[in-house]
């Protein structure tokens, strides 16, 4: 039997690479393999909804929330890998499959967090701020921006969702400003205002190239999943 398409929602570009090494395109349907495709969204729940509708159209079997988070357990530290069983998102949690969900944990012997997931609308960029979604939501391990819509737009299709996250900022540490208004939505450096952003605040360059460090162990452990996904996706199939 032929496996189940999979859609897949990536925010960032660097996301994206990790499954793709292809030219990118943003906001439109990128054939990966046979039985994968994804859109590349863009940050944000609005432009993950999009995304979702996209490959829904597109005919996809199941839908996937696929990249990085900021960390809320404050044993975490940066390039641990969730796999939740549910989102918080909208007032309510939204299930992952969980038939899915253990296939693919069947292909790992590290550590791999469970328990939830908690989408916003905004970016969670300070400790004070990840601390009370932490005390508002004891099972969270992280926060992201678009996973909850994805689950939301799967529930309605009535088709499988799984999320798979690895955390770049871990819950003791806030963003600096400039990481936030010196990337586009796809998560791409923009220059002028990364140079106006540190000549206002040159203190943070040192927490800057700090995140760069995180972000490359969080896209390191996704690295490792790519593979685990395809093959759990396969074995799956084979055993229906």
């Amino acid at each position: 039997m032929q496996p189940q398409r999979i859609g897949v929602v990536v925010a960032l570009a660097a996301e994206a690479r990790i499954l793709f090494s292809g030219k990118l395109r943003y906001q439109a349907v990128i054939d990966i393999q046979p039985q994968f495709c994804m859109v590349v969204s863009g940050m944000g729940p609005v432009r993950a909804d999009q995304a979702a509708e996209q490959l829904l159209q597109a005919g996809v079997d199941r839908l996937l929330s696929w990249g990085t988070a900021g960390g809320l357990n404050p044993a975490g530290r940066a390039g641990d890998l969730l796999v939740p069983e549910h989102i918080f998102w909208a007032g309510r949690s939204w299930p992952a499959d969980s038939d899915w969900r253990s296939t693919l944990l069947q292909q790992f012997s590290g550590k791999v967090l469970a328990g939830g997931l908690c989408s916003v609308s905004e970016a969670c960029a300070s400790v004070a701020a990840k601390a009370q979604l932490r005390a508002d939501y004891p099972e969270a391990q992280a926060v992201d921006m678009e996973s909850g819509a994805v689950a939301q737009r799967a529930a309605q299709a009535g088709i499988p969702f799984l999320a798979i996250r690895s955390v770049v900022d871990p819950a003791h540490q806030s963003l600096p400003a400039t990481a936030t208004h010196s990337v586009d939505c796809y998560g791409r450096p923009q220059v002028m205002p990364l140079l106006r952003g540190l000549l206002r605040h040159p203190g943070d360059l040192p927490p800057l190239m700090g995140l760069g460090r995180q972000m490359q162990a969080a896209v390191h452990t996704l690295r490792l999943v790519q593979p685990r996904l395809i093959q759990s996706h396969l074995q799956e199939a084979n055993s229906v």
